[in-house]
């Protein structure tokens, strides 16, 4: 007579229900929380883009005067760029990956200057889209006149405030 020896089956341990419901909540929690910190808050990329426009016009200042010539800032609802006159006519710079031609990273719907950084009239406005671009003039001289840039697009409004040596100020509104 065979005698067919017995298989022991050793006991095979899963996963059980409740240990993957919670592997799976909390992978959701770490997903939600990095998407969070991942998305830009559009205050803060308003906020970005005129410190970035601050520090762009001190640059912009230091190659006027190693240019000996006025730099022109040109913004509109749509991007910004700096140019330069050469004999009457109108450039616009190349080959400085600094003062290059940008874009703003949200469309602005307001884009106003102001003479005098505590003026409440603007000087020169740009609200719609195709209107002559603001120009304001990067000059040569140290001292330069007070004078303010807001920035609005549909969430938040920006000032940057410039004094007399060049320096920015940035507020969020």
């Amino acid at each position: 007579m065979m005698t067919h020896a017995s298989h022991v089956r050793s006991p095979c341990r899963g996963f059980t229900l409740l240990e993957m419901l919670v592997v799976i909540v909390l992978a959701g929690i770490l997903v939600s929380i990095v998407t969070i910190s991942v998305t830009p808050d559009p205050r803060q990329q308003l906020q970005r883009e005129a410190a970035r426009i601050g520090q762009l016009f001190a640059i912009a200042a230091d190659e006027s005067r190693i240019r000996q010539e006025t730099i022109v800032w040109e913004g509109d609802l749509v991007g910004y760029r700096f140019v330069t006159q050469v004999d009457g006519e109108r450039r616009l710079i190349t080959g400085d990956d600094l003062l290059r031609e940008r874009t703003w990273e949200r469309p602005l719907g307001r884009l106003a200057v102001y003479e005098a950084a505590n003026d409440t009239t603007a000087s020169q406005v740009v609200l719609g889209l195709g209107a002559p671009p603001v120009r304001v003039p990067i000059v040569r001289e140290w001292v330069q006149p007070r004078w303010r840039l807001e920035l609005t697009n549909d969430i938040a409004a920006a000032s940057v405030a410039f004094d007399e040596t060049g320096r920015s100020n940035v507020a969020v509104r």
